[in-house]
């Protein structure tokens, strides 16, 4: 397995090396210059090395500072536990939607324990703590599906604290509501104490100052996601397990409606179209459906539909 804060006691090498280098230029000290640059050349060697031999599995330094944190000294237990709580909850809800399609908006996520993390460690640097996949190998050939969730988790904090407005990419309508509230809890409580955040990946490091994280929790206080669960009796007018798709005509209405359908159903039709019991189009169908509705900061609302549970009805 990597060694993260290795890498990260590297990098402040690295920083503080290289402003040496430059203040020895500065003040014409050749011998300070080579000597720095030979040590810089070292530790530069080491990090790669170190990033080469990344073992692919979820591994990440959660470093913590503001308010809650007396420097490397200690952390406020509560906002510590609360603040890995929050965290677990992002990846689980991001790991699950992304082994399983949709996920429901209530009730106990399916798949939530293979996600789980382990401190494995204190991080130093500010105050924080290690966190690695419960259970993991030693080495992965490929990224393990946790790693890859740890992934998009950093990759939409990076997002949400960009500073322009103009670049913020990301269409709140595309993330899942349940992982949308999850970031919600994160940033909130991060903003209600005043903390600051740095989240050392084997590959990367990010940091997310004060100011960045009152521009995320700004963005996401902006935006409301509610999630309405209906069981809806109608025809099913089309349905493509391969994209995940759905129309449906609600008895009573004339309107169609499409959406997705989760992973679970998507399986369950793959496996009766390879039996005998088959599903027909144009049949009358119960089903369970989700409908998100998600109010941008714009003003504009975006409507998904989701179905979580399909069950044909007899013919009477």
């Amino acid at each position: 397995m990597s060694d993260l804060q290795r890498i990260a006691d590297l990098e402040l090498q690295r920083q503080e090396l290289t402003v040496l280098i430059e203040e020895s230029r500065n003040d014409g000290d050749i011998v300070g210059q080579v000597s720095f640059s030979t040590r810089l050349q070292a530790v530069e060697e080491e990090i790669g090395a170190l990033r080469k031999g990344d073992a692919k599995i979820a591994e990440i330094a959660l470093l913590f500072d503001g308010s809650p944190v007396d420097g490397c000294r200690s952390i406020d237990a509560d906002f510590a536990t609360k603040a890995l709580h929050h965290f677990q909850s992002i990846v689980t809800r991001l790991f699950s939607a992304n082994l399983r399609g949709e996920l429901a908006a209530r009730g106990k996520i399916r798949g939530g324990d293979l996600a789980a993390l382990n401190i494995r460690g204190v991080a130093t640097g500010s105050f924080g703590f290690i966190l690695e996949e419960k259970d993991a190998l030693q080495s992965s050939v490929i990224k393990t599906p946790i790693r890859e969730a740890l992934e998009e988790a950093a990759s939409l904090f990076d997002e949400f604290t960009q500073e322009s407005d103009y670049d913020f990419l990301i269409d709140v309508g595309d993330i899942n509501p349940r992982v949308f509230k999850a970031l919600a809890q994160f940033f909130g409580h991060l903003e209600k104490n005043d903390a600051s955040l740095k989240a050392n990946l084997p590959d990367r490091q990010l940091s997310f100052d004060r100011a960045g994280i009152e521009r995320a929790y700004r963005r996401i206080s902006d935006t409301n996601v509610k999630i309405d669960p209906v069981t809806w009796v109608g025809t099913l007018v089309g349905l493509s397990p391969i994209k995940r798709t759905f129309d449906f005509m609600q008895d009573g209405t004339q309107e169609i409606i499409s959406g997705k359908f989760s992973h679970q159903v998507s399986q369950d039709y793959l496996e009766r179209i390879k039996g005998d019991e088959g599903i027909t189009l144009g049949g009358k169908f119960s089903a369970k459906i989700e409908i998100g509705t998600i109010k941008k900061p714009d003003g504009s609302t975006s409507v998904s539909y989701t179905v979580t549970d399909l069950v044909q009805k007899k013919s009477e």
